[in-house]
């Protein structure tokens, strides 16, 4: 018997035919584009959110630069907020392999300023109402973000995938510190007691030395650093908070002197510009040009704040409307010169100490408090009398300091802001610049 059959073989091709074989390759292909685009997506969201968080720290760099020149002392403030604020910002700008374009030209676009957080914000501006404005906020954005991967999304029917736009925001202030930094001068709590804001401290200025409202001081974190070198310079950072330990400082020379009167734009010596620059004014202030009535001897600050403004230098010393002689021999800056190398340098946080203690056995004090003050008038040990005579309370007849005390440094109005670290609630250092959104 022939079990044999007759059937002739089942051809795969009989169930696969060649139209259907080129559906599931089109169909594998597709979801091969699908499955590549979901890869590109998780990469691109990765990638997107390094772009986000580099263009976040332009934002956040801008509004705390802006913030820093936010202290009501001077009429054009905003222009100095938002200079400094879009060249910091500028210096912070993202990677530029993450973007169609170069981005070291700058990406911050927008620097507003209003006088409360939740105010109107409003561009730029100098004179009236400027000196009002406590909050900076600055928008940074780019339109060329590169994606990697995401744009092979664009072989699918009707996807067009392009750059994509980044932006970031951030609002700064001043607020209170935890630690901040500071020149070397302490002001005596007993005397700071019978002042009120705008009311002028004196010491005298004798064997190279200060005496009275105020002293020269070390602080702890100051290592081999002299005094030159911290008034020269931005002042003392990381210094002692309330409650903690400051020094005395014996022996000071006629070379802090010198360098204390850079802040005035008055140089001698290696001084100059470039290596100790001046305040945006170096207009002084003594008993012969402010004894007068109505001036008395106070609030001298009104005043200063619109020099300021005008970038007037120290008085000319053939007029001697003053009655220093520290120019010459000291060269003075011109009011170009304080207007293109100027900032911050006559408004100071200096701390409050109980100035016996300082001056006992120990020569050491803790810190009271923090005061806001005005450098009034360069340091010159042969001042004429009627440089301080109308104003004086001591019976010397030396050369005299001023300051002018403004209140304390953790006024959310105080016009004297530091750097440093920013303090939790009830802090009472110096204002520093702080994000608050």
């Amino acid at each position: 018997m022939n079990n044999c059959s007759n059937e002739l073989p089942i051809s795969m091709s009989d169930h696969f035919p060649q139209k259907e074989a080129g559906a599931v390759t089109i169909i594998v292909a597709l979801s091969l584009v699908a499955l590549m685009g979901f890869v590109g997506l998780a990469l691109d969201l990765g990638k997107l959110f390094v772009a986000k968080t580099e263009l976040q720290n332009s934002a956040d760099a801008c509004a705390l630069a802006a913030a820093r020149e936010l202290t009501g002392a001077n009429d054009k403030q905003l222009i100095l907020a938002k200079a400094a604020g879009i060249l910091t910002g500028s210096m912070h700008h993202p990677r530029k392999e993450n973007w169609e374009r170069d981005t070291s030209d700058g990406i911050v676009n927008n620097v507003m300023f209003s006088e409360t957080l939740t105010g109107s914000y409003q561009d730029a501006f100098e004179g009236s109402g400027a000196t009002s404005k406590r909050y900076a906020r600055c928008e940074a954005s780019s339109p060329s973000f590169l994606n990697w991967l995401i744009q092979v999304l664009n072989l699918l029917p009707g996807v067009d995938i392009s750059e994509q736009t980044v932006t970031a925001s951030a609002v700064a202030t001043l607020a209170p510190s935890q630690t901040n930094c500071a020149i070397p001068i302490a002001v005596c709590e007993s005397e700071l007691s019978k002042k009120s804001p705008g009311d002028w401290l004196e010491s005298v200025i004798k064997n190279n030395e200060l005496t009275g409202d105020f002293l020269w001081v070390r602080y702890s974190g100051q290592g081999a650093r002299d005094i030159k070198e911290i008034l020269t310079g931005p002042g003392q950072c990381n210094v002692p908070a309330v409650n903690e330990t400051i020094y005395s400082e014996p022996g000071a020379n006629a070379g802090a002197f010198d360098a204390w009167n850079t802040r005035f734009g008055a140089y001698k010596g290696a001084y100059n510009e470039n290596n100790a620059p001046p305040d945006y004014s170096g207009y002084a202030y003594t008993a012969k040009n402010w004894s007068e009535p109505g001036k008395d001897c106070k609030n001298a600050a009104s005043d200063f704040f619109l020099k300021r403004g005008n970038n007037i230098p120290i008085q000319d010393p053939t007029i001697n409307t003053t009655g220093l002689k520290v120019i010459p021999p000291a060269q003075s800056s011109s009011q170009s010169a304080h207007s293109s190398k100027g900032s911050d340098r006559r408004l100071a946080a200096v701390p409050v100490i109980d100035c016996p203690e300082l001056q006992g056995g120990s020569h050491k004090s803790t810190v009271k408090a923090w005061a806001c003050v005005l450098m009034l008038n360069p340091l010159d040990q042969n001042a004429e009398l009627e440089s301080y005579s109308a104003c004086t309370k001591y019976p010397d007849k030396e050369g005299r300091a001023f300051l002018e005390y403004l209140g304390f440094a953790n006024d959310p109005n105080s016009q004297c802001a530091s750097a440093g670290v920013v303090g939790g609630p009830g802090s009472i250092g110096p204002l520093v610049p702080s994000l608050v959104r």
